[in-house]
C-alpha cells in the first residue's frame, strides 16, 4: 500500500540521511535478505522484524548504529531480532582482526559478549597498532567470559580468516560499498541513524503486524446516523459522521474504530490554529492499515469552517487514503489546496476547544522537527448509531 503522509506536505521517502553519520544504501539480493545458519543472531527467531546490520567494529558510524538498533531490540524484545554481518573496511587497519575476534568468540558461543566489549571500548583500541590491539584483545576476551587461550588459537586460525573473507565477499556481492548498512526484513534502509529515526522506522515496520488483508466490507447501516466520541488526554470530542456524503470513508472509520485501531495513538501532527492529524498507530505519519480506500472528496463539502473531519491521503495520488484523518481548527487556505482534494466525512459538534489545547508538533517534518515531543494521545474512539 502507498504511504499516507500528512496532508499539505510533499510525500517523504525514507527519512533523510545525516551527512555526519551516513548509512550506506544497498539493493539487497535474495541471499543478502535471507538468514543463514552462520549469522550471529540476537532475539527470538519468531520476531516479526529482523534487522540485519553489516558492520565494522572499527567504524564509528557502525558503533552509533549498533547502539541504536540494540536499544530498538530492547524496546521491542519479542518483536525484533538483530543479525550482525562482518564487513571490515580496507581503510581500517584493525577491522579484519576485530572481525576474526568476533568469530573466535562465536566459536565459544559468546559472540555478542565480545561484540559489546569491542564496541564499548572502541575509543580505547582504535588508535593502537595491529600488534598492540592483538595483545589488548586478551582483556576484552576475559571480560566477555571467554577461555582466552582457546580464543587466541581460533583468532589466529585460517578458519577465522576464511570466515571473515567469505563475509566480505558476500557483502560485496550484495552490492554494499561501505558500512554501516541496514536491512529491515530484507529491505534496505537509507535514513538517519540517530536513535529517534531508528525507533521511528522500526515502529512503522512493526505496524505491518496489524495490517488487514483487505478493506472492510459494509459495516454500517446507511439509514442510521453515526456519532464518534473521541476520548483524548485533553478531553472529549464529539463528531457527527456523514455517511450520506462519504459512505465508504465513514464505513472505514467505523470499522477501524471498532477494531481499536485508534486506541492509544498520538496526534502526530498538530499545527496550531490550522489542523490536527492522527490515525497512525506507529506515530510516524506514514502508517497505513494495509489497504487504501477510494476518494469521495467531490461530495459538495468544503474546508470552509473549523471542525471539519477529513481523510488524510497522499496529495496527488488518487485513492490513497487508509486510516489517517485530520480535523481542521479553522477554514483552510488556499481553498484549492484542500477542497475536492481530501474527503470530508464528519463535523465536530463539541470539543473543538479540547483540540485547540493540543501541543504543537510535526512528526512528518524531519528537517524542522527531527525529534518532536511525545505528543497528546487519542485514547479511544467509540461509535454510536441512531
Amino acid at each position: 500500500p502507498s504511504a499516507t503522509p500528512a496532508i499539505g506536505t510533499t510525500p517523504r521517502p525514507a527519512i533523510v540521511a545525516s551527512s555526519a553519520t551516513p548509512i550506506h544504501a544497498v539493493t539487497p539480493t535474495s541471499a543478502a535478505a535471507a538468514i543463514h545458519p552462520e549469522d550471529q543472531r540476537l532475539g527470538p527467531d519468531s520476531a516479526f522484524l529482523t534487522i540485519i546490520l553489516y558492520g565494522d567494529f572499527q567504524s564509528a558510524p557502525t558503533l552509533a548504529v549498533a547502539r541504536g538498533v540494540e536499544i530498538v531490540r530492547e524496546t521491542y524484545p519479542t518483536d525484533v531480532r538483530l543479525v550482525w554481518r562482518d564487513f571490515p573496511q580496507p581503510e581500517n587497519d584493525k577491522a579484519i582482526i576485530a572481525a576474526q575476534a568476533g568469530q573466535a568468540a562465536a566459536d565459544q558461543g559468546k559472540f555478542w559478549e565480545l561484540h559489546d566489549q569491542l564496541l564499548a571500548h572502541q575509543s580505547e583500541w582504535v588508535g593502537l597498532t595491529v600488534a598492540q590491539f592483538h595483545d589488548k584483545l586478551s582483556s576484552y576476551a576475559a571480560l566477555a567470559g571467554l577461555d582466552v587461550a582457546a580464543f587466541y588459537r581460533t583468532l589466529d586460525s585460517q578458519t577465522a580468516q576464511a570466515t571473515v573473507q567469505a563475509s566480505i565477499h558476500a557483502a560485496q556481492s550484495a552490492g554494499l560499498k561501505g558500512v554501516p548498512a541496514l536491512l529491515f526484513n530484507g529491505q534496505a534502509y537509507s535514513g538517519r541513524i540517530d536513535q529517534f529515526a531508528l525507533d521511528d522506522y522500526s515502529r512503522l515496520r512493526l505496524l505491518e503486524k496489524r495490517w488487514f488483508p483487505d478493506q472492510p466490507s459494509l459495516q454500517i447501516d446507511l439509514n442510521k446516523h453515526y456519532t464518534a466520541t473521541l476520548t483524548t488526554e485533553k478531553g472529549i470530542v464529539q463528531i457527527a459522521l456523514d455517511a450520506h456524503a462519504a459512505p465508504v470513508t465513514v464505513n472505514n472509520f467505523v470499522f477501524l474504530a471498532q477494531a481499536k485501531w485508534y486506541d492509544a495513538i498520538t496526534f502526530h501532527r498538530v499545527l496550531a490554529g490550522t489542523l490536527l492529524q492522527t490515525g497512525d498507530p506507529s506515530g510516524t505519519g506514514l502508517g497505513t492499515p494495509g489497504y487504501n480506500i477510494i476518494d469521495e472528496h467531490d461530495n459538495g463539502l468544503r474546508f470552509d469552517q473549523p471542525g471539519r473531519v477529513a481523510m488524510a491521503s497522499q496529495r496527488g495520488v488518487p485513492n490513497s487514503g487508509g486510516s489517517q484523518f485530520f480535523i481542521t481548527l479553522a477554514p483552510l487556505q488556499p481553498e484549492s489546496d484542500y477542497d475536492n482534494q481530501f474527503t470530508i466525512f464528519g463535523q465536530v459538534t463539541s470539543g473543538l476547544d479540547v483540540l485547540q489545547k493540543m501541543a504543537p508538533r510535526d512528526a512528518t517534518d524531519p528537517q524542522r522537527s527531527a525529534d518532536p515531543p511525545p505528543g497528546d494521545k487519542l485514547l479511544t474512539v467509540t461509535i454510536q448509531a441512531q
